[in-house]
């Protein structure tokens, strides 16, 4: 377990508590439905929730079937991520508090039968719901079904819940980026609805559905923000009466401290491109360098999220409390506000992608693995007649060579398809590298302050005390190790092989400008 002077620090600072803090205090003796715990950042909540919450009475948790393993296997197989190593250190009893509830999010009624939704409902205390499709170019009615329609579902079971004290929706900042520069810790105005929306994708089929999917996004850039902005809107509709909230992260990357210091287990949006530079596949990128990064630490995420469930709770009793003349007219009380946390690094501790990119590059020269294919060499560019150009020449052209070698010696090409899908990724993610918002995050900030210094050790989400360059160095151990299995033993040959590397590539170079001389010169012999 790799492990870091700050993350030595808090595991110190824990071991000396022996009180609890409040947001701990709230967490006792309380059952709690998480959905997405399979995923990245509900890993996280799990593992903290079991490992630093210790009074938590039990925790369900939603896994859906799959044809190659059973639930059982699956749930087995949740563990054994290095991420839970530390939990199951503290924590040995950890299987006596959590429980496997069978369900799928991309199903009606999230999937759950009867029995498991009465026991839901009779016991759960807090809902988490953190289950998503995060892919950016996911399918419409996918995105739908599990984007709106699931979050429809959990409301309404929500209802039903005997003592609830706390609900957290998991949404994304970029929900309502779109047609707007500043975006406010507040519910927009959406297009459709998300019933309207799901009668309309459910009526049409796969191919006719990709034909109209552009026109339906309009200013979105992707099936994902589109869906994850209608589903804020189900809220309003579906989550009257309930002490629900929303808390709103940008680009969520590597965990910071802990319990594992730059873990992570996708590649999805910023990670993806340092993962593919590190390993000399990606060259060119489309990006404004002095455009914002907003990146934040898996880490914080969570214990913002955790965090959160507490303030909701607070603002729901202090709501009630000041309405209790309404409730002793016997009317219902509809009127608490969900409030909205913004969870960005892009207001207090700004990061541009130049900056980005400068940190990644240190510490990937570094840091070089001997499983990369090509030096560590990337340009941004916000020009796309540029981008197209280099493309073209950096990618394509080798790819296509590569390729061709390895059909000749009998091998699979892949490097063609892989750029392909590569360049989609990047033309996807250029909506994100080439703009900047201005994200308000008073409610955000208002949380960190309404904690305690105790909650404020153990629950850390506050982005203006993180050093960026600190922390990019966690960051690239974490891709190296976590993502490509790439253990810090290598690094002595890593730093060989990259030597090699750039022999070969100035080496080609070299080739390459004294062909281009030659050619030139024949060039001017001909017209002397």
């Amino acid at each position: 377990m790799t492990t870091t002077p700050l993350m030595d620090n808090y595991n110190s600072n824990c071991q000396n508590i022996t009180q609890q803090s409040e947001i701990q205090s709230f967490y006792n003796d309380t059952t709690i439905f998480l959905t997405g715990a399979t995923g990245f950042v509900g890993n996280l909540i799990l593992e903290k929730l079991i490992r630093t919450c210790s009074g938590v009475k039990k925790i369900y948790i939603l896994i859906r079937e799959k044809k190659e393993k059973t639930t059982e296997e699956r749930f087995k197989q949740l563990f054994e991520d290095p991420i839970f190593s530390l939990m199951k250190k503290e924590q040995p009893n950890y299987l006596t508090k959590i429980s496997v509830i069978i369900g799928d999010c991309s199903m009606p009624s999230l999937g759950i039968d009867e029995q498991n939704k009465e026991i839901l409902k009779n016991e759960v205390n807090i809902v988490i719901h953190s289950a998503a499709t995060v892919r950016f170019d996911e399918h419409l009615r996918t995105a739908v079904n599990i984007n709106i329609n699931a979050l429809q579902d959990i409301l309404k079971l929500s209802k039903g819940i005997k003592n609830l004290k706390s609900f957290v929706h998991i949404s994304t900042a970029y929900s309502y980026c779109a047609g707007r520069d500043v975006v406010d810790e507040m519910f927009y105005p959406s297009p459709i609805s998300g019933e309207k929306l799901s009668n309309l994708v459910n009526s049409l089929d796969d191919d006719y559905i990709n034909r109209i999917t552009p026109a339906l996004l309009g200013e979105w850039p992707n099936t994902y923000a589109m869906t994850k902005a209608i589903a804020e809107g189900e809220i309003i509709i579906h989550g009257k009466g309930l002490p629900v909230g929303i808390i709103r992260p940008s680009m969520i990357i590597a965990t910071s401290d802990e319990p594992l210091s730059g873990w992570i287990n996708n590649v999805y949006g910023p990670t993806g491109v340092v993962a593919a530079t590190w390993m000399g596949l990606m060259r060119i990128m489309i990006a404004d360098q002095t455009k914002i990064a907003d990146v934040v630490p898996a880490d914080y995420v969570s214990n913002a999220v955790l965090a959160c469930a507490w303030d909701i709770h607070n603002q729901w009793k202090e709501h009630n409390n000041a309405n209790d003349e309404v409730k002793d007219d016997g009317l219902e009380n509809d009127s608490f506000v969900p409030p909205i946390y913004n969870y960005v690094s892009s207001s207090s501790n700004p990061l541009t992608w130049g900056e980005f990119m400068v940190y990644n590059k240190k510490y990937g020269y570094q840091k070089p693995s001997v499983k990369a294919i090509w030096p560590l060499l990337l340009r941004l560019t916000k020009y796309h007649f540029e981008y197209i150009i280099l493309c073209f020449l950096l990618h394509t052209v080798p790819a296509f060579v590569i390729d061709s070698i390895a059909k000749l010696t009998g091998r699979k090409p892949q490097l063609v398809d892989g750029y392909k899908k590569m360049h989609k990724f990047s033309r996807v993610l250029s909506y994100f590298s080439l703009k900047s918002w201005l994200f308000r995050d008073n409610n955000t900030r208002s949380l960190v302050q309404k904690l305690s210094k105790l909650d404020r050790t153990l629950f850390n989400f506050d982005i203006s005390k993180l050093n960026w360059d600190s922390y990019f160095e966690r960051h690239m151990t974490g891709i190296r190790l976590y993502i490509f299995q790439d253990p810090v033993e290598t690094l002595p040959e890593g730093h060989k092989h990259c030597k090699r590397l750039y022999m070969a590539y100035y080496t080609l170079m070299s080739i390459f400008a004294a062909l281009f001389v030659l050619i030139l010169y024949r060039i001017v012999l001909l017209f002397l």
